[in-house]
């Protein structure tokens, strides 16, 4: 398998749900290109762990649990009319409403999720710095998805 690198990575944003939580129901949305993309977090699935540890062997034993959340931080350079940035910030004003994402990687591959977006706000640096919008997209997980993140291949 040969690497990827993450120059030619891209996110996008839709405010519509998929009808159905595959390949086929996310690729049927229209999504927006979210531009001046710095950086994308980890989409990382884990779970939840707990321990036991046996008082007379000394040994600890480990069991997995649930998946545990995930949060992914995103930073782009701000840019106030920017289509997708605006879809971002409109995503953490809405209380309830859930969005899709899909983060194309360089090779062409796919990541799909639903989610929501928790925080937006401005990072200033000094007088050569661009100013950053970072944001956190809070994953969820529908019923209808088996996995938080659908992945696709290219």
């Amino acid at each position: 398998m040969a690497k990827v690198k993450s120059t030619g990575t891209c996110l996008s944003v839709s405010a519509s749900l998929p009808a159905t939580y595959d390949a086929v129901g996310f690729k049927a949305l229209a999504f927006t290109q979210v531009g001046e993309l710095e950086s994308v977090g980890g989409a990382e699935i884990t779970r939840n762990t707990g321990s036991f540890t046996n008082l007379c062997s000394g040994n600890t034993s480990t069991i997995k649990g649930a998946r545990a959340g995930i949060t992914i931080a995103v930073v782009c350079a701000l840019d106030e009319d920017d289509a997708g940035q605006l879809l971002m910030v409109a995503s953490e004003a809405e209380d309830e409403a859930l969005y899709s994402f899909c983060i194309t990687l360089s090779n062409g591959s796919k990541d799909y999720f639903v989610g929501t977006v928790v925080k937006v706000g401005k990072t200033f640096g000094g007088d050569t710095d661009v100013v950053k919008a970072p944001y956190d997209i809070a994953v969820d997980s529908p019923a209808g998805m088996v996995k938080p993140i659908l992945s696709v291949p290219a």
